[in-house]
């Protein structure tokens, strides 16, 4: 997997992209922990059972700047 920088201007990028995600909301993965950023810190520790619904993660700058090929890196 390729290496995301946690830096202020990725969470910035990510929180704007993870709070309108379907699967982030209906699992209310704001309250665990990662919260975000998903792609550099794996998976939310609330991702046990979580449902899929649809995913943001390819919309993302993030996700573009580094050339990520992945998607819902919140629950995989």
């Amino acid at each position: 997997m390729t290496h995301v920088d946690e830096s202020v201007a990725n969470l910035d990028i990510c929180g704007r992209f993870c709070g309108t995600c379907p699967t982030y909301a209906a699992n209310h993965l704001k309250s665990g922990e990662p919260n975000r950023l998903f792609c550099a810190r794996g998976k939310s520790g609330k991702s046990v059972d979580a449902e899929t619904k649809d995913c943001n993660c390819p919309k993302c700058g993030v996700h573009s700047r580094y050339k990520l090929t992945g998607d819902f890196y919140c629950v995989k």
